[in-house]
């Protein structure tokens, strides 16, 4: 039987070397403990300084991707807007990590997205329907920021010309 210790140790193996997020039942079933106990695993990876993060699709470690080039992209639109917005990135190669709205109250709030592939693109429009929420745009206006990340430049290019023909970027 391993210790929690050494199990803490396998899930950030397991997160760096997988290619995506994994969620909480996965590394639950990888490490022969509860769900809670992958919660409270991962709440004490990150008070150690582990840079892991958790979105919709699951855990990821945020040291990856690797290369690449990152850069922060202001977007405005309104609900509906989501999931053109996001298929434009996908469809460009273009992971969408995060998604930043400034609140007049709480400063910057910032939520993980992971989102690379249109399939991640239809369960975050469908878990917003089921949901019934809004997404956190609906606090500022529609105007967010989303950190992305690509291989090459020429594909975050590619998404901003995009973004600017359905009218969501935001352009000095």
């Amino acid at each position: 039987m391993q210790t929690g210790e050494e199990r803490r140790a396998r899930i950030v193996e397991i997160l760096r070397t997988t290619d995506g997020a994994v969620t909480g039942a996965q590394l639950s079933d990888k490490t022969g403990v509860s769900r809670q106990a992958v919660v409270n695993d991962m709440a004490i990876l990150r008070a150690a300084g582990e840079p892991i993060v958790g979105s919709p699709q699951g855990y990821r470690y945020a040291g990856a991707p690797q290369g690449g080039v990152t850069v922060v992209v202001a977007c405005k639109h309104d609900r509906e807007g989501s999931g053109e917005e996001l298929r434009c990135f996908v469809d460009n190669d273009v992971t969408v990590l995060d998604v930043v709205v400034e609140h007049q109250l709480y400063g910057e709030v910032r939520a993980n997205l992971m989102v690379r592939s249109r399939g991640d693109v239809e369960r975050y429009l469908t878990a917003l329907k089921e949901l019934d929420v809004q997404p956190l745009s609906s606090l500022t206006g529609g105007v967010h920021l989303h950190h992305v990340w690509a291989d090459h430049p020429v594909s975050i290019e590619a998404a901003k010309r995009g973004l600017a023909a359905l009218g969501f970027l935001l352009q000095d």
